[in-house]
Protein backbone atom coordinates (compact mmCIF):
# COMPACT_ATOMS: atom_id res chain seq x y z
CA UNK A 1 0.00 0.00 0.00
CA UNK A 2 1.45 3.13 -1.19
CA UNK A 3 1.59 6.50 0.96
CA UNK A 4 -1.06 8.20 -1.29
CA UNK A 5 -3.52 4.98 -0.39
CA UNK A 6 -3.44 5.02 3.16
CA UNK A 7 -6.63 6.55 5.12
CA UNK A 8 -5.69 9.30 6.91
CA UNK A 9 -6.18 10.30 10.56
CA UNK A 10 -7.11 13.60 12.41
CA UNK A 11 -6.62 13.69 16.12
CA UNK A 12 -8.74 16.21 17.90
CA UNK A 13 -8.03 17.84 21.03
CA UNK A 14 -9.74 20.61 22.86
CA UNK A 15 -10.88 22.09 26.36
CA UNK A 16 -14.28 22.28 24.95
CA UNK A 17 -15.40 19.89 28.11
CA UNK A 18 -18.93 17.80 28.54
CA UNK A 19 -21.08 20.73 27.69
CA UNK A 20 -19.31 21.25 24.47
CA UNK A 21 -19.86 18.28 23.03
CA UNK A 22 -21.99 19.50 20.08
CA UNK A 23 -18.49 22.09 19.31
CA UNK A 24 -16.76 18.75 18.94
CA UNK A 25 -19.43 17.12 16.46
CA UNK A 26 -19.78 20.53 14.58
CA UNK A 27 -15.79 20.45 13.73
CA UNK A 28 -16.16 16.25 12.57
CA UNK A 29 -19.51 17.60 10.63
CA UNK A 30 -17.25 19.72 8.82
CA UNK A 31 -14.13 17.51 8.60
CA UNK A 32 -16.05 14.48 7.09
CA UNK A 33 -17.96 17.02 4.36
CA UNK A 34 -14.60 17.46 2.70
CA UNK A 35 -13.27 13.95 3.27
CA UNK A 36 -15.81 11.17 4.10
CA UNK A 37 -12.76 8.69 4.44
CA UNK A 38 -10.77 10.03 7.31
CA UNK A 39 -10.15 8.69 10.48
CA UNK A 40 -11.30 10.97 13.39
CA UNK A 41 -10.28 10.16 16.91
CA UNK A 42 -10.31 12.39 20.25
CA UNK A 43 -7.51 12.41 22.02
CA UNK A 44 -9.34 14.61 24.42
CA UNK A 45 -11.77 17.09 24.90
CA UNK A 46 -11.45 17.61 28.84
CA UNK A 47 -8.63 19.60 28.96
CA UNK A 48 -8.90 22.09 31.53
CA UNK A 49 -10.09 25.53 30.37
CA UNK A 50 -7.50 27.65 28.85
CA UNK A 51 -4.59 25.10 29.77
CA UNK A 52 -2.05 25.27 27.46
CA UNK A 53 0.81 23.42 29.80
CA UNK A 54 -2.10 20.49 30.11
CA UNK A 55 -2.35 20.80 26.02
CA UNK A 56 0.83 20.66 25.56
CA UNK A 57 1.35 17.81 27.96
CA UNK A 58 -1.32 15.59 26.12
CA UNK A 59 -0.25 16.27 23.21
CA UNK A 60 3.47 15.39 23.38
CA UNK A 61 2.22 12.21 25.52
CA UNK A 62 0.30 11.26 22.76
CA UNK A 63 1.23 12.15 18.93
CA UNK A 64 4.10 9.85 18.49
CA UNK A 65 2.09 6.56 18.72
CA UNK A 66 -0.33 7.53 15.66
CA UNK A 67 0.82 6.47 12.06
CA UNK A 68 2.84 9.24 9.90
CA UNK A 69 0.61 11.52 7.69
CA UNK A 70 -1.44 12.10 10.80
CA UNK A 71 -3.14 15.94 11.05
CA UNK A 72 -3.57 17.24 15.18
CA UNK A 73 -6.33 20.21 15.47
CA UNK A 74 -5.20 21.71 18.40
CA UNK A 75 -8.07 24.50 20.10
CA UNK A 76 -7.31 25.06 23.62
CA UNK A 77 -7.56 28.97 22.30
CA UNK A 78 -7.69 31.25 24.82
CA UNK A 79 -6.93 34.19 22.55
CA UNK A 80 -9.92 33.47 19.75
CA UNK A 81 -10.82 36.39 17.73
CA UNK A 82 -7.73 38.13 18.50
CA UNK A 83 -5.03 39.10 16.40
CA UNK A 84 -3.25 36.05 17.68
CA UNK A 85 -2.14 33.80 14.76
CA UNK A 86 -3.28 30.25 13.40
CA UNK A 87 -0.70 28.20 11.94
CA UNK A 88 -0.05 24.91 10.36
CA UNK A 89 2.85 22.88 10.74
CA UNK A 90 4.59 20.00 9.23
CA UNK A 91 7.35 17.50 10.63
CA UNK A 92 9.98 15.97 9.42
CA UNK A 93 8.62 12.88 10.85
CA UNK A 94 5.94 13.42 8.64
CA UNK A 95 3.42 14.66 11.16
CA UNK A 96 1.05 18.03 10.78
CA UNK A 97 -0.17 20.11 13.69
CA UNK A 98 -2.77 22.90 13.68
CA UNK A 99 -3.68 25.35 15.84
CA UNK A 100 -3.22 28.87 17.70
CA UNK A 101 0.50 29.94 17.82
CA UNK A 102 -0.08 30.13 21.73
CA UNK A 103 3.24 28.59 23.36
CA UNK A 104 1.39 24.99 22.68
CA UNK A 105 3.86 23.99 19.78
CA UNK A 106 6.85 24.92 21.64
CA UNK A 107 6.29 22.75 24.16
CA UNK A 108 5.59 19.61 21.72
CA UNK A 109 8.20 19.77 19.28
CA UNK A 110 11.57 21.09 19.09
CA UNK A 111 12.44 23.34 15.89
CA UNK A 112 14.65 21.22 14.48
CA UNK A 113 12.10 18.58 14.30
CA UNK A 114 9.84 21.31 11.74
CA UNK A 115 10.46 20.97 8.32
CA UNK A 116 7.10 23.42 7.49
CA UNK A 117 5.58 26.17 9.26
CA UNK A 118 2.80 28.44 7.53
CA UNK A 119 0.87 31.26 8.54
CA UNK A 120 -2.72 29.84 8.30
CA UNK A 121 -4.84 32.94 5.93
CA UNK A 122 -5.86 31.48 2.79
CA UNK A 123 -9.96 32.05 3.54
CA UNK A 124 -10.30 29.95 0.29
CA UNK A 125 -9.97 27.04 2.50
CA UNK A 126 -12.16 27.74 5.33
CA UNK A 127 -15.64 27.17 6.20
CA UNK A 128 -18.19 30.07 5.45
CA UNK A 129 -19.43 32.28 7.27
CA UNK A 130 -16.38 32.18 8.98
CA UNK A 131 -16.88 32.98 13.13
CA UNK A 132 -14.59 35.22 15.26
CA UNK A 133 -15.30 32.82 17.92
CA UNK A 134 -15.31 29.72 16.41
CA UNK A 135 -12.18 29.06 14.80
CA UNK A 136 -11.91 25.28 15.41
CA UNK A 137 -14.76 24.86 13.46
CA UNK A 138 -14.21 27.17 10.83
CA UNK A 139 -10.43 27.35 9.77
CA UNK A 140 -8.59 24.49 11.81
CA UNK A 141 -11.28 22.07 11.15
CA UNK A 142 -11.93 22.82 7.43
CA UNK A 143 -7.53 23.15 7.27
CA UNK A 144 -6.69 19.97 8.66
CA UNK A 145 -9.37 17.82 6.02
CA UNK A 146 -8.20 19.44 3.20
CA UNK A 147 -4.40 18.56 4.41
CA UNK A 148 -6.26 14.83 4.82
CA UNK A 149 -7.15 15.35 0.73
CA UNK A 150 -3.66 15.80 0.36
CA UNK A 151 -3.56 19.66 -0.52
CA UNK A 152 0.07 20.83 0.40
CA UNK A 153 0.55 22.83 3.88
CA UNK A 154 2.23 25.51 1.29
CA UNK A 155 -1.47 26.26 -0.13
CA UNK A 156 -2.87 27.68 3.39
CA UNK A 157 -0.61 30.92 3.56
CA UNK A 158 3.03 32.10 3.63
CA UNK A 159 6.04 31.00 5.56
CA UNK A 160 5.96 31.27 9.13
CA UNK A 161 9.38 31.64 11.32
CA UNK A 162 10.03 28.68 13.62
CA UNK A 163 11.83 31.24 15.73
CA UNK A 164 8.27 32.93 15.92
CA UNK A 165 6.72 30.25 17.77
CA UNK A 166 5.47 31.71 21.19
CA UNK A 167 7.11 30.07 23.95
CA UNK A 168 4.82 29.08 27.19
CA UNK A 169 7.62 27.69 29.54
CA UNK A 170 7.13 25.41 31.89
CA UNK A 171 9.00 25.85 35.39
CA UNK A 172 12.03 23.56 36.25
CA UNK A 173 15.05 24.42 38.11
CA UNK A 174 17.61 22.06 39.74
CA UNK A 175 19.86 22.60 42.47
CA UNK A 176 22.57 20.49 42.23
CA UNK A 177 24.22 21.91 45.67
CA UNK A 178 20.40 20.49 47.70
CA UNK A 179 20.19 17.74 45.88
CA UNK A 180 16.79 19.41 45.09
CA UNK A 181 14.34 19.43 42.10
CA UNK A 182 11.87 22.31 41.18
CA UNK A 183 9.00 21.10 39.21
CA UNK A 184 5.51 21.94 37.69
CA UNK A 185 2.28 19.74 37.72
CA UNK A 186 1.85 18.95 34.11
CA UNK A 187 -1.71 17.36 34.21
CA UNK A 188 -3.66 15.50 36.74
CA UNK A 189 -5.57 12.66 35.95
CA UNK A 190 -8.89 11.51 37.18
CA UNK A 191 -7.22 9.38 40.12
CA UNK A 192 -5.68 12.48 41.55
CA UNK A 193 -1.90 11.21 40.27
CA UNK A 194 -0.38 14.65 39.21
CA UNK A 195 2.61 14.48 36.66
CA UNK A 196 5.45 16.40 36.73
CA UNK A 197 8.10 17.76 34.03
CA UNK A 198 10.78 15.83 35.70
CA UNK A 199 11.89 13.84 32.83
CA UNK A 200 13.45 10.09 33.56
CA UNK A 201 15.37 7.35 31.46
CA UNK A 202 16.21 4.62 32.52
CA UNK A 203 15.57 4.82 36.12
CA UNK A 204 17.88 8.07 36.37
CA UNK A 205 16.40 11.61 36.39
CA UNK A 206 17.74 13.67 33.12
CA UNK A 207 20.63 15.78 33.98
CA UNK A 208 20.39 15.11 37.87
CA UNK A 209 22.94 12.01 38.56
CA UNK A 210 20.47 10.49 40.56
CA UNK A 211 19.29 6.40 40.32
CA UNK A 212 15.78 5.90 41.32
CA UNK A 213 16.27 2.58 43.23
CA UNK A 214 12.92 0.74 44.70
CA UNK A 215 12.11 2.39 48.21
CA UNK A 216 14.35 5.42 47.65
CA UNK A 217 12.84 8.22 50.55
CA UNK A 218 11.93 11.59 48.70
CA UNK A 219 10.55 14.72 50.33
CA UNK A 220 8.20 17.17 48.37
CA UNK A 221 7.14 20.34 49.12
CA UNK A 222 3.92 21.78 48.50
CA UNK A 223 2.78 25.05 49.59
CA UNK A 224 5.67 25.32 52.42
CA UNK A 225 4.02 21.91 53.95
CA UNK A 226 6.26 18.53 53.50
CA UNK A 227 5.07 15.70 52.73
CA UNK A 228 7.54 12.28 52.86
CA UNK A 229 6.96 9.53 50.06
CA UNK A 230 8.41 6.40 48.76
CA UNK A 231 9.52 5.97 45.16
CA UNK A 232 8.30 2.50 44.18
CA UNK A 233 8.10 0.92 40.44
CA UNK A 234 4.46 -0.51 41.03
CA UNK A 235 1.52 -0.02 43.08
CA UNK A 236 0.84 -3.28 44.37
CA UNK A 237 3.90 -3.46 46.64
CA UNK A 238 3.05 -0.50 48.88
CA UNK A 239 0.56 0.14 51.66
CA UNK A 240 -2.78 1.55 50.98
CA UNK A 241 -3.12 5.44 51.22
CA UNK A 242 1.01 5.75 50.92
CA UNK A 243 2.42 8.95 49.19
CA UNK A 244 4.11 7.67 46.27
CA UNK A 245 6.65 8.43 43.71
CA UNK A 246 6.44 6.29 40.06
CA UNK A 247 7.73 7.08 36.51
CA UNK A 248 4.66 7.09 34.98
CA UNK A 249 4.13 5.62 31.47
CA UNK A 250 5.12 9.29 29.40
CA UNK A 251 8.46 8.96 31.06
CA UNK A 252 7.81 11.60 33.85
CA UNK A 253 8.00 11.48 37.77
CA UNK A 254 4.37 11.33 39.20
CA UNK A 255 3.14 12.35 42.83
CA UNK A 256 0.52 9.50 43.46
CA UNK A 257 -1.52 8.22 47.11
CA UNK A 258 -1.94 4.18 46.54
CA UNK A 259 -6.07 3.80 45.94
CA UNK A 260 -6.19 7.48 47.05
CA UNK A 261 -6.57 10.79 45.42
CA UNK A 262 -3.08 12.44 45.84
CA UNK A 263 -4.55 16.09 44.23
CA UNK A 264 -7.05 16.34 46.89
CA UNK A 265 -5.26 15.13 49.65
CA UNK A 266 -1.88 17.05 49.28
CA UNK A 267 -3.80 20.15 47.72
CA UNK A 268 -1.86 20.80 44.31
CA UNK A 269 -3.60 21.53 41.01
CA UNK A 270 -1.99 21.74 37.47
CA UNK A 271 0.15 24.58 37.15
CA UNK A 272 1.54 24.12 40.53
CA UNK A 273 5.04 24.50 41.02
CA UNK A 274 6.57 21.72 43.79
CA UNK A 275 10.00 20.85 45.31
CA UNK A 276 11.86 17.44 45.11
CA UNK A 277 14.23 16.51 47.84
CA UNK A 278 16.70 13.74 47.74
Amino acid sequence: MTELNIKSTIALLTDFGTKGQHYVASMKAIILKINPNVNIVDISHYVSPYSIIEASYLLKSTYYHFPKRSIFIIVVDPGVGSSREIIGIKTNANYYFIGPNNGIFSNVLDISEISECKLIENEEFFNKPTSKTFHGRDIMAPIGAHISNGIPLSRFGPDFKFNSLNEHQLFYKIFPDKNQIKCIIQFIDSFGNGTTNIPVVNNEIKNFNLELKNELKILIEIREREYECIFTTHYSNMPLNSILIVIGSTGFLELSINQGNASKELDFKGGDIITFKF
